[in-house]
């Protein structure tokens, strides 16, 4: 009894602190990033309202990750990791939603509870974005508990529950905007399952109640983000990269960042990308199978189903907004919402497929995912950096060496590349470096000032060996820490 249940699910608990402690680690000892600082020496100053409505086009601003986290700079100071307690804490939902799922489609197959919590939660690009002050943690987890109320709530015909799906739904897009197409299939959800209990119920009040609720509130959301969302699209703020399909952008992007960089067996990142689409296919072959044999009455009950639709009409409005509205495909962070609906559908799959069954060879099975699932985090683990901004990795280092080398009194003057530019300016302008002044690169300074110092990628080298030396290099060389020539007097004959 000890194996199959109680060893389980003490490592299911032990996996969510292990993640959990990760997390906490990397907001702690990382230093800012640089799409991080405009959240804690910009939008800081401004009131919620304010925030709400949106101050300028610039998408950095995920709202409700940025008003809980001027709440907590105000509670605990300028601190790095005060405005990145939100997605630390957030973390918490993320895995109750994570472990309620899988106990709730796995039941009493212990070993495959604790193999789909370890695929929800060890995927070390999603893990990062728990530890930073941005909105994309924030937004996985309320997103991930919205997916679990909607299967409690279809499987158990529960409509409180559907609409606390709703809600939450509503939170995660306002976490993070790229989220608006989860919200917009969970309103698709709602709306069929309404739809499917008049079917069985013949009541026209209560569909025409339910769907004007909900049809209400749509429109009472979309006038609270319409600001915000006009601002950007008008000044073409989602035009970042081009596109190159779906399946190149979205998928093998996934792929991509889930492997964080690190080998596996020589596979390459197309046959993980063509084995989930794979799955995908069959998934939505056996639910037709069905259809077919058992009509419409089968499926809203279905978690296959709802798992399955979620993310097809997910993807269904994300391309559609793609071709109707020519904003780019999801990619890098902005298709991470992906990867905790994949592993939904994929585990209630594999959980239809079993049904019941038990056997000792799909225990093993669980065992081995696990095992190559911790593998790969070990391997892929990097507590320095996040795979995202991985240049402001050295930041704590360049200032603590230039601190030390310094030998006047003034501050030492600084100019970085400007990647490297916004980091160091939260430290410089929160006092937490005051013996660097950093020069301003928006204000053209650069082109009066005579830095002391200069931090660059070393592409950049060649422009400044005649003045520099180097002094220090990071990540084998690939970015430089100079310092300026010593000036040698002529002295005449």
């Amino acid at each position: 009894m000890f194996l199959k249940k109680t060893l389980p699910l003490l490592l299911t608990f032990l996996t969510g602190l292990i993640a959990w402690s990760i997390v906490w680690y990397k907001a702690i000892y990382i230093p800012l990033t640089h799409d991080e600082v405009a959240t804690y020496i910009y939008y800081f100053n401004f009131n919620v309202w304010e925030l709400m409505m949106y101050p300028d086009p610039w998408p950095n601003n995920h709202i409700l990750n940025t008003v809980l986290a001027k709440f907590s700079l105000s509670i605990f100071g300028q601190e790095v990791w005060a405005g990145r307690l939100p997605n630390v804490l957030s973390f918490l939902l993320y895995f109750l939603a994570a472990y309620k799922f899988s106990l709730y489609i796995f039941k009493e197959k212990w070993w495959w509870v604790l193999g789909t919590v370890s695929f929800f939660i060890f995927n070390p690009y999603l893990l990062d974005f728990f530890s930073l002050c941005r909105g994309y943690g924030l937004s996985l987890s309320l997103m991930l508990y919205s997916l679990w109320l909607l299967v409690s709530g279809f499987q158990n015909k529960k409509e409180t529950l559907l609409w606390w799906a709703l809600g939450f739904s509503m939170l995660s897009a306002y976490a993070n905007f790229t989220l608006l197409i989860f919200w917009c299939s969970t309103v698709g959800m709602l709306g069929l399952y309404f739809i499917n209990q008049f079917r069985e119920k013949r009541r026209k009040q209560i569909l025409f109640k339910n769907l004007g609720v909900l049809l209400g509130s749509t429109l009472a959301y979309l006038a609270l983000i319409f600001n915000p969302i006009y601002k950007m699209q008008s000044t073409n703020q989602f035009e970042y990269w081009e596109n190159n399909g779906f399946y190149k952008d979205t998928i093998i992007s996934l792929v991509d960042t889930m492997r964080y960089g690190v080998r596996m067996i020589g596979i390459s990142n197309d046959y993980f990308a063509v084995f989930s689409v794979l799955v995908f296919l069959i998934a939505a072959g056996v639910l037709c199978y069905h259809w077919g044999r058992q009509y419409w009455q089968w499926l809203p009950g279905q978690v296959l189903f709802v798992t399955w639709a979620t993310l097809a009409a997910t993807v269904v409005v994300n391309i559609t907004q793609t071709i109707l509205l020519g904003t780019p495909n999801l990619t890098g962070r902005t298709a991470l919402c992906l990867y905790p609906l994949f592993i939904g559908m994929a585990a209630s799959f594999f959980a239809f497929l079993m049904r019941g069954k038990n056997y000792r060879w799909m225990t093993l099975i669980a065992i081995i995912l696990i095992v190559l699932k911790l593998w790969h985090m070990e391997r892929a683990l990097q507590k320095d950096r996040v795979r995202e901004w991985w240049y402001d990795a050295n930041t704590y280092q360049v200032m603590a060496f230039i601190e030390k080398d310094k030998k006047s009194e003034d501050k030492a003057v600084l100019q970085t590349s400007w990647f490297f530019r916004r980091s160091f300016q939260y430290y410089t302008q929160t006092g937490k470096a005051d013996y660097i002044h950093l020069v301003d690169l928006d204000a053209g300074e650069q082109n009066t000032a005579s830095p002391d110092y200069f931090y660059i990628f070393d592409s950049e080298l060649p422009e400044l060996t005649d003045r520099y030396d180097i002094i220090e290099k990071y990540d084998g060389g690939s970015r430089l820490l100079l310092k300026k020539k010593p000036v040698i007097s002529e002295i005449p004959l």
